[in-house]
């Protein structure tokens, strides 16, 4: 299938479109690790994390290992059940995108959360992830897009090959290639749903200043990415999907 007919297929982006078809672009993923696993297991399998970081490791040159880390606490585990739970309540069509399958890691460092295309479906929170529910719930939202992201770049990649590394983001980190930059700008269009959601509901965790932040870094990535001559075919095809969906938020936000 072309990198077209995927996202055909697959309706849209995850977090980003209400009809994105979860369970179709799981099966694509879990065909893709099949043809380089060679072996003929039972699709869910596949789509275990332990088994995909494996197969990975063995695959991909390169491939990082787990950051310093150690299992989360009886507080953290009741804390991310809570805010997944408030998720689903808030955004009830989001609930299979909660549900893949992921491990989740306590960071021994000083970053807040990590996720790496290399190590699928791994999730790493520090400590400061855990300050308050709003945090935690727009971190998962943040990683689980990096997570859902990166499934469709297991199928096509974002970028060419030998893309370079000398993007920044909005927030002043350096060092990214495109499909950062893209990954990045899924992220805060995540984000942006979820903080929305939220205000428009009328709850006293509403945000409106962190709404304005992550709008703001939602446009400025997406300048970055229409400037790049490095996206992959697919690549340009989010780009342009999410060009769209800022024309749509613009206009929400004039009517408003």
């Amino acid at each position: 299938m072309t990198p077209s007919e995927i996202l055909n297929e697959i309706n849209g982006l995850p977090f980003v479109h209400s009809d994105f078809n979860s369970k179709k672009l799981l099966t694509f993923v879990a065909v893709v690790r099949k043809n380089i696993y060679r072996e003929n297991l039972h699709l869910t399998t596949y789509l275990q994390p332990d088994f995909a970081t494996a197969l990975y490791n063995r695959h991909v040159a390169g491939a990082p290992e787990f950051p310093p880390n150690q299992t989360l606490s009886n507080a953290e585990r009741f804390m991310l059940a809570e805010a997944k739970a408030n998720l689903k309540a808030l955004l009830p069509e989001w609930e299979a995108l909660l549900d893949i399958p992921v491990n989740i890691h306590k960071m021994l460092n000083q970053q807040v959360s990590l996720t790496n295309p290399v190590l699928p479906q791994q999730i790493f929170l520090g400590e400061a992830a855990f300050t308050s529910i709003t945090d935690l719930e727009e971190l998962l939202v943040h990683e689980l897009s990096h997570i859902w992201s990166s499934l469709i770049a297991e199928i096509y990649d974002f970028q060419l090959k030998d893309s370079s590394n000398n993007y920044i983001l909005p927030s002043g980190t350096g060092g990214k290639n495109p499909r950062g930059v893209l990954l990045a700008c899924l992220f805060a269009v995540s984000a942006l749903n979820y903080h929305q959601r939220l205000l428009a509901t009328g709850s006293v965790r509403a945000r409106p200043e962190r709404l304005d932040y992550l709008n703001q870094y939602f446009l400025r990535s997406l300048v970055t990415l229409k400037a790049s001559a490095e996206l992959s075919e697919i690549g340009k095809l989010i780009t342009s999907r999410l060009d769209e969906f800022s024309c749509n938020l613009t206009t929400n936000t004039v009517r408003r």
